[in-house]
């Protein structure tokens, strides 16, 4: 019976509740407000703890964002220092993951349609 969101099952547990603690007598034993706000402590506690871990989550999401755009700024630095000091052509450029000029395709020339 899971059809509603958790803060509205919340609310209507609430309810549920204080109308337990206004029928009072006449209730078996199982069903009480007591009963229900031990139910209630129960799930917001869960929730608290789940809220937690989602934040938790996100931090490392974002952390780890942070350090994919690190390293992945240290690669092109690497090569910009590597070409920079042995070359664009130079077989260190490639040993970093540069393409050596030599190496590159070349532009083909466009057909204008005229002959």
């Amino acid at each position: 019976m899971l059809t509603n969101s958790i803060p509205k099952l919340l609310q209507e547990a609430n309810e549920v509740k204080q109308a337990l603690a206004a029928i009072g007598a006449g209730l078996p034993p199982e069903i009480s407000a007591a009963g229900m706000e031990a139910r209630i402590a129960e799930l917001e506690a869960v929730i608290s703890e789940l809220d937690a871990v989602n934040a938790d989550r996100t931090r490392l999401v974002n952390l780890k964002r942070d350090k994919a755009e690190a390293a992945s700024d240290y690669i092109v630095q690497s090569r910009a220092v590597v070409k920079g000091i042995f070359g664009a052509d130079s077989s260190e450029y490639n040993m970093v993951g540069g393409t050596r000029v030599s190496e590159r395709s070349r532009p083909k020339a466009k057909d204008d349609g005229t002959e």
